[in-house]
């Protein structure tokens, strides 16, 4: 019995910090972007160029597919434990 309840609260921990990676995880890519004077602008006229600014929006789509697997890394987890 205590290993299951030592699992379900790694489980939880695991749980809430995947819940503050999706609420601040956009701010880590962003912070990194204005570190690295990265142009913070996107210039699409007159030559339709993005410039270097797409490495910022890729790094955010990124975390965002990383947090729905944490999601579902979650889900799955929870789902074999359960009886």
């Amino acid at each position: 019995m205590t290993d299951r309840k030592e699992i379900n609260q790694r489980i939880a921990l695991f749980e809430r910090a995947t819940a503050l990676f999706g609420r601040f995880g956009s701010l880590i890519p962003t912070v990194i972007a204005f570190l690295n004077k990265w142009p913070s602008e996107v210039e699409l006229y007159p030559h339709w160029q993005v410039g270097e600014s797409w490495k910022l929006f890729l790094s955010l789509y990124l975390y965002w597919f990383a947090w729905l697997a944490l999601g579902r890394a979650i889900s799955f987890a929870k789902g074999s434990v359960e009886p």
